[in-house]
């Protein structure tokens, strides 16, 4: 009898042993991966701010008259006529209105907010801390989503330490593009030159955003002209006199 009681005891002994066991967590649970956030931002390429080729072009309006690509981005140069209000400021954009249009009509629905680096290089070749002249530049972006053609929130840069450079961030509810670029207006501009200024700004993506997939670009048309025979006449060819 007895040994009975031992038997089973150990037995019980065991089958509690064994369950609490099984109820022991295994310590090395793998950890779930937390999603990253979504992208809200949304920037360009230096491709992208390459194709940026608008600026309405009216006579004795700002004009870009040089734009080149740069380590990290592209550089501006913007002729402003004068210095009164009306002819300082310009929208250098993408535009359905004019130029190419690379840009127009691609989705931006899932983004918040259109943002630039901008940097001011110089004013009429010079730059310093001793230079007055300040620039409101600007990331533009349209239809604005709430019945405006283009929202644009500038910044101020000048040439005082610390304010050469910054991220113009512009918030957005816009579906489908209209008008990209930038904005540029000179601040206090009867301070400027009367007889023209050139400002150069640096422009470039900024890190941590999205750029979107630009469309594949369309080959261009060939006119098909026939090859025309001209005689030459010696010192009478054409186009000598």
């Amino acid at each position: 009898m007895k040994k009975q009681i031992d038997v089973c005891m150990l037995i019980t002994s065991l089958l509690v042993g064994g369950c609490q066991r099984n109820e022991r967590r295994d310590p090395a649970v793998a950890e779930q991966a937390v999603p990253s956030a979504a992208v809200t931002t949304l920037t360009l390429s230096t491709d992208q701010l390459m194709s940026l080729d608008w600026d309405a072009r009216a006579v004795g309006r700002p004009m870009v008259i040089d734009k080149r690509a740069v380590e990290g981005g592209i550089e501006l140069d913007i002729r402003f006529p004068g210095n009164t209000p009306g002819v300082c400021s310009i929208d250098y954009t993408s535009s359905g209105s004019g130029g190419r249009g690379a840009l127009i009509g691609l989705d931006v629905e899932e983004y918040e907010a259109f943002a630039l680096k901008l940097s001011l290089v110089s004013v009429n070749g010079q730059h310093g801390s001793g230079l007055p002249e300040e620039v409101a530049v600007g990331a533009l972006i349209g239809p604005a989503g709430d019945g405006r053609l283009f929202a644009c929130e500038p910044l101020v840069l000048g040439f005082s330490p610390g304010r050469t450079t910054g991220v113009a961030k512009t918030q957005m509810r816009t579906q489908k593009i209209r008008v990209i670029g930038i904005h540029a207006h000179a601040v206090n501009p009867q301070t400027w030159n009367a007889d023209g200024n050139v400002v150069t700004l640096r422009v470039e993506p900024i890190s941590d955003a999205g750029v979107l997939a630009s469309r594949s670009p369309v080959p261009e048309r060939r006119s098909h002209t026939r090859s025309v025979y001209v005689p030459d006449f010696g010192p009478w060819r054409l186009g000598a006199w």
